[in-house]
Protein backbone atom coordinates (compact mmCIF):
# COMPACT_ATOMS: atom_id res chain seq x y z
CA UNK A 1 0.00 0.00 0.00
CA UNK A 2 1.38 3.50 -0.82
CA UNK A 3 1.82 5.59 1.88
CA UNK A 4 0.86 9.55 1.66
CA UNK A 5 3.32 12.00 1.59
CA UNK A 6 2.49 15.90 0.86
CA UNK A 7 0.64 17.31 -1.11
CA UNK A 8 -2.59 15.68 1.04
CA UNK A 9 -5.04 14.02 -0.65
CA UNK A 10 -7.06 16.87 -2.79
CA UNK A 11 -11.14 17.23 -1.40
CA UNK A 12 -13.51 17.97 -4.09
CA UNK A 13 -16.61 20.12 -3.25
CA UNK A 14 -19.90 18.75 -2.54
CA UNK A 15 -23.60 19.28 -3.89
CA UNK A 16 -24.08 21.99 -1.03
CA UNK A 17 -20.00 22.45 0.31
CA UNK A 18 -17.24 24.00 -0.85
CA UNK A 19 -13.85 22.60 1.38
CA UNK A 20 -10.64 23.45 1.55
CA UNK A 21 -7.39 23.02 3.36
CA UNK A 22 -7.43 24.84 6.81
CA UNK A 23 -4.88 27.07 6.56
CA UNK A 24 -4.21 30.84 8.57
CA UNK A 25 -6.02 32.74 6.02
CA UNK A 26 -9.46 30.21 7.10
CA UNK A 27 -8.64 30.96 10.80
CA UNK A 28 -12.03 33.00 11.39
CA UNK A 29 -14.27 30.58 9.46
CA UNK A 30 -12.49 27.85 10.85
CA UNK A 31 -13.00 29.52 14.90
CA UNK A 32 -16.45 30.30 13.75
CA UNK A 33 -17.38 26.43 13.29
CA UNK A 34 -15.69 25.78 16.43
CA UNK A 35 -18.07 27.79 17.96
CA UNK A 36 -20.88 26.93 16.73
CA UNK A 37 -20.66 23.60 18.26
CA UNK A 38 -20.79 23.94 22.02
CA UNK A 39 -22.60 21.17 23.20
CA UNK A 40 -19.86 19.19 21.46
CA UNK A 41 -17.25 21.00 23.58
CA UNK A 42 -19.50 21.13 26.82
CA UNK A 43 -19.83 17.18 26.42
CA UNK A 44 -15.76 16.88 26.01
CA UNK A 45 -14.35 19.89 27.86
CA UNK A 46 -16.40 21.14 30.00
CA UNK A 47 -16.38 24.17 28.45
CA UNK A 48 -17.22 25.89 25.11
CA UNK A 49 -14.40 26.11 22.51
CA UNK A 50 -11.60 29.04 23.40
CA UNK A 51 -10.99 31.65 21.35
CA UNK A 52 -7.94 30.55 20.20
CA UNK A 53 -8.99 26.55 19.54
CA UNK A 54 -8.40 27.36 15.96
CA UNK A 55 -4.94 29.14 15.67
CA UNK A 56 -3.93 26.24 17.43
CA UNK A 57 -5.17 23.66 15.36
CA UNK A 58 -3.67 25.28 12.45
CA UNK A 59 0.02 25.80 14.61
CA UNK A 60 -0.80 21.71 15.45
CA UNK A 61 -1.43 21.32 11.67
CA UNK A 62 1.27 23.03 10.64
CA UNK A 63 4.04 21.07 12.87
CA UNK A 64 2.54 17.31 11.66
CA UNK A 65 3.62 16.41 8.01
CA UNK A 66 0.97 13.95 8.15
CA UNK A 67 -1.98 15.86 9.27
CA UNK A 68 -4.35 17.84 7.42
CA UNK A 69 -7.61 19.88 8.62
CA UNK A 70 -10.28 20.56 5.78
CA UNK A 71 -12.90 23.20 6.11
CA UNK A 72 -16.08 23.12 4.09
CA UNK A 73 -18.73 26.15 3.54
CA UNK A 74 -21.84 26.06 2.26
CA UNK A 75 -21.91 26.93 -1.56
CA UNK A 76 -24.82 28.97 -0.55
CA UNK A 77 -24.07 31.97 1.63
CA UNK A 78 -20.71 30.81 1.99
CA UNK A 79 -20.94 30.10 5.93
CA UNK A 80 -18.64 27.83 7.99
CA UNK A 81 -20.55 24.57 7.93
CA UNK A 82 -17.73 21.60 9.19
CA UNK A 83 -14.31 20.86 9.57
CA UNK A 84 -12.21 17.44 9.31
CA UNK A 85 -8.80 16.60 11.16
CA UNK A 86 -7.25 13.85 10.06
CA UNK A 87 -3.86 12.18 10.10
CA UNK A 88 -2.66 10.60 7.28
CA UNK A 89 -0.44 6.89 7.55
CA UNK A 90 -1.66 6.49 11.25
CA UNK A 91 -1.76 4.02 12.69
CA UNK A 92 0.46 2.69 9.83
CA UNK A 93 0.67 3.14 6.00
CA UNK A 94 -2.51 3.14 4.15
CA UNK A 95 -4.75 4.20 6.70
CA UNK A 96 -6.04 7.42 7.61
CA UNK A 97 -7.46 8.35 10.68
CA UNK A 98 -10.30 10.80 11.37
CA UNK A 99 -9.67 12.74 14.21
CA UNK A 100 -12.90 15.18 14.03
CA UNK A 101 -15.74 15.42 12.22
CA UNK A 102 -17.57 18.74 13.44
CA UNK A 103 -20.56 19.80 12.03
CA UNK A 104 -22.07 23.40 13.15
CA UNK A 105 -24.93 22.46 15.57
CA UNK A 106 -27.43 24.53 13.61
CA UNK A 107 -26.80 22.49 10.49
CA UNK A 108 -26.42 19.20 11.66
CA UNK A 109 -29.39 16.63 10.52
CA UNK A 110 -29.30 18.00 7.22
CA UNK A 111 -27.03 15.36 5.38
CA UNK A 112 -23.87 17.73 5.67
CA UNK A 113 -21.36 15.46 7.35
CA UNK A 114 -22.53 12.76 5.53
CA UNK A 115 -21.15 14.76 2.05
CA UNK A 116 -17.95 15.66 4.27
CA UNK A 117 -17.57 12.04 4.69
CA UNK A 118 -18.12 11.01 1.58
CA UNK A 119 -15.43 13.84 -0.15
CA UNK A 120 -12.87 12.82 2.21
CA UNK A 121 -13.37 8.75 1.11
CA UNK A 122 -13.12 9.44 -2.70
CA UNK A 123 -9.71 11.43 -2.26
CA UNK A 124 -8.44 8.83 -0.38
CA UNK A 125 -9.49 6.47 -2.50
CA UNK A 126 -8.12 7.79 -5.33
CA UNK A 127 -4.47 8.78 -2.83
CA UNK A 128 -4.24 4.99 -2.39
CA UNK A 129 -6.00 4.71 0.76
CA UNK A 130 -7.30 1.48 2.15
CA UNK A 131 -8.89 2.08 5.51
CA UNK A 132 -10.41 4.91 6.86
CA UNK A 133 -10.25 4.72 11.21
CA UNK A 134 -12.10 6.96 13.76
CA UNK A 135 -12.51 7.29 17.03
CA UNK A 136 -15.51 7.82 19.46
CA UNK A 137 -15.18 8.55 23.32
CA UNK A 138 -18.07 7.25 25.56
CA UNK A 139 -19.17 11.05 25.90
CA UNK A 140 -19.72 11.57 22.13
CA UNK A 141 -21.47 7.75 21.77
CA UNK A 142 -24.62 9.51 20.16
CA UNK A 143 -22.94 9.57 17.41
CA UNK A 144 -21.87 5.35 17.04
CA UNK A 145 -25.27 5.35 14.59
CA UNK A 146 -24.10 7.99 12.17
CA UNK A 147 -21.19 6.35 11.61
CA UNK A 148 -22.41 2.55 11.45
CA UNK A 149 -24.89 3.91 8.28
CA UNK A 150 -21.80 5.10 6.39
CA UNK A 151 -20.50 1.73 7.00
CA UNK A 152 -17.93 1.71 9.97
CA UNK A 153 -17.55 -1.04 12.20
CA UNK A 154 -16.33 -1.27 15.59
CA UNK A 155 -12.86 -2.83 15.90
CA UNK A 156 -11.87 -2.24 19.53
CA UNK A 157 -11.57 -0.46 22.18
CA UNK A 158 -8.87 2.00 23.72
CA UNK A 159 -8.12 2.85 27.34
CA UNK A 160 -9.77 5.63 28.47
CA UNK A 161 -13.29 5.26 26.98
CA UNK A 162 -12.90 4.84 22.96
CA UNK A 163 -13.99 2.54 20.77
CA UNK A 164 -12.07 2.45 17.59
CA UNK A 165 -13.78 2.63 14.26
CA UNK A 166 -12.91 0.94 10.83
CA UNK A 167 -14.05 1.38 7.35
CA UNK A 168 -12.56 -0.19 4.42
CA UNK A 169 -12.07 1.48 1.06
CA UNK A 170 -12.51 0.44 -2.35
CA UNK A 171 -9.14 -0.11 -4.07
CA UNK A 172 -9.53 2.66 -6.87
CA UNK A 173 -9.49 1.04 -10.40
Amino acid sequence: MDTFTAPAPTLSATARLTVVEATRPALAALQACLDGCPDYFARGDGEPAGGDDAARLIEETEGDPLRRVYLFTLRRGGAPAALLDLWLDQPEPGTAHLGLLLVREALQGQGLGREAVAALEAALVEAGCGTLRLSVTDENREVEGFWARLGFAAVGRLDGGVTVYEKPLPLRG
